[in-house]
């Protein structure tokens, strides 16, 4: 069989929804922790463009 079936292209599909699902919220997670960190040691974000959380979607 040379070629991908529809049920295993929906498989993987799901499969990528849910790993982006748990990886998503993990790095965002992390990112505020640092952001914390930085903050409680008296150093807060210089505030430049880019910085600061991400809005949600």
């Amino acid at each position: 069989m040379g070629r991908m079936d529809i049920s295993s292209m929906i498989m993987g599909a799901a499969v990528a929804s849910v790993m982006w699902i748990g990886f998503v919220p993990w790095a965002r997670l992390k990112r505020l922790r640092e952001l914390e960190a930085r903050y409680a040691a008296g150093r807060p974000e210089s505030g430049g463009a880019g910085e600061g959380p991400t809005p949600a979607l």
